[in-house]
């Protein structure tokens, strides 16, 4: 017999972790929404929709094409920074004559052009340049990780909120099944009643209708999540808000990888996107470093100018004494250099940039430390999941056949309706479990994946 200590439990655990775990994860990954997708959506589909309609991804993606505005800007400094073409005209009075002797008719006017073009090329900078493009190049390394980074992290997000449908979906079987197994052992107590057949009871038709209540109920925990699950696949595959959602996969199996040993994973951790992109942090503050030190030292240039003005009312002046700001020819180059005097600011810059050099330094050891300490988490987890799928297999065998036991004594007349309640709520809960297994199992697989670096979902 059932026993009156039947705790509710059968979909219970399950529509649980789907609510908490996999919404949760979910809930935040909101994207814009796109034209219609009317064909079954792979997991491969699925993450390429939503890389391209995530704007978090798009920002990073800007990113990364500022930075490499930056680095063109920094090579480009490296030849003719400064060139400038100046071209002007006005009104030019009259003038005739040279310097001693001469005529002016302010009222005769024409119109004069003046042509300037000014130059200064680098020459030797004790590793400035060369320092600011090692700086914009290392920049852009590191924008390209952070959006590696974050497209590892919408990928293993895909994947969850995908083996989370799937796994709504079995939930949602289970409960049709149950309430088809509970449907016939009701019809067939009602049948046995009105015969007046068999040791059956009123008691045990309650106690069945008091099942009901317990898969309806939570059946429906798990409609409601599985509706919100479906929901946020159209928005982050950007589908329209009226498309029905269907998967092309219709079962939630287990991947088919091979668990290798701890320190295997560990030394992976140097792929880690986020390291690699703190990392490139470090090298381009190193760089920055070398282009402060520079400021101490003179920067040798080469500059150089050419001007033409031209008035066509006016007389040329032979003289080189004589000066007249319409009509003459100058063009010249010279070599210097430049030597910023405020030593006091240049040590405080540099003073600074080594300190945020070392700081990012120890966050670089923090962060090492804190990835391996995951990596050994989520491996654990992932041969804790892989285990627990083993022991749901077995457990799902032997429930079946307590099942089918049950079910047909039950039928025969030679087992109580107890006995068959017990049988579907275990083989219920079980098959529940073990496709629980396999989605913890998946997921846990992903996660190990994205702190290592490794591929989550293949080509």
């Amino acid at each position: 017999m059932c026993g009156k200590n039947f705790t509710p439990v059968m979909f219970w655990h399950i529509a649980r972790r789907v609510s908490s775990g996999v919404l949760v994860s979910c809930i935040a990954l909101l994207c814009a929404f796109g034209t219609l997708v009317c064909e079954p959506l792979s997991l491969r589909k699925f993450v390429d929709l939503a890389v391209a309609n995530n704007p978090q991804l798009r920002a990073a993606g800007a990113d990364v094409e500022i930075a490499e505005a930056l680095g063109q800007h920094a090579r480009a400094a490296r030849i003719l920074p400064k060139f400038d073409l100046t071209v002007v005209a006005g009104p030019s009075p009259e003038a005739r004559g040279n310097a001693l002797v001469g005529d002016t008719d302010l009222w005769a006017l024409s119109v004069f052009t003046r042509t300037e073009a000014t130059f200064i090329q680098p020459l030797f900078t004790f590793g400035r340049l060369a320092a600011a493009q090692e700086a914009a190049l290392q920049a852009v390394e590191a924008r390209t990780e952070g959006l590696l980074d974050a497209r590892a992290k919408l990928e293993q997000q895909v994947t969850e909120v995908y083996y989370g449908l799937l796994l709504a979906d079995h939930l949602w079987d289970l409960a049709g099944e149950a309430r088809r197994e509970i449907g016939k052992a009701r019809d067939l107590i009602e049948e046995k009643l009105e015969e007046d057949e068999g040791d059956y009871t009123y008691t045990d038709l309650f106690r069945l209708d008091r099942f009901v209540y317990d898969v309806e109920e939570n059946a429906n925990k798990v409609e409601k999540g599985r509706r919100l699950l479906q929901s946020l696949t159209r928005k982050m595959a950007g589908l329209d808000p009226d498309a029905v959602v269907t998967l092309a996969e219709d079962t939630l199996v287990p991947l088919t990888i091979e668990t290798e040993p701890l320190s295997e994973y560990v030394a992976r951790v140097v792929n880690r996107h986020d390291l690699r992109q703190l990392r490139a942090g470090i090298r381009a503050k190193d760089a920055q470093v070398k282009a402060i030190r520079s400021e101490y030292y003179p920067q040798f240039f080469i500059g150089g100018q050419l001007k033409y003005s031209h008035a066509p009312n006016r007389d040329d002046q032979s003289s080189p004494f004589a000066k007249d700001d319409f009509n003459f020819l100058q063009g010249g180059a010279i070599i210097g250099f430049k030597q910023s005097l405020s030593f006091g600011l240049t040590a405080a810059k540099l003073r600074k940039a080594e300190l945020e050099r070392k700081k990012l330094s120890y966050v670089d050891q923090l962060a090492s430390m804190g990835a391996v300490l995951e990596i050994e988490r989520l491996h654990g987890d992932l041969v804790e999941a892989q285990a627990n799928l083993k022991a749901a297999k077995r457990a799902r065998r032997a429930t079946r056949r307590w099942f089918v036991s049950a079910r047909d004594g039950f039928n025969a007349g030679l087992e109580e309706a107890g006995e068959i309640i017990d049988a579907v709520k275990e083989y219920s809960i079980i098959r529940a479990k073990y496709f629980n297994a396999v989605y913890t199992f998946n997921k846990a697989y992903g996660a190990l994946q994205r702190a290592t670096g490794g591929l989550i979902v293949g080509q």
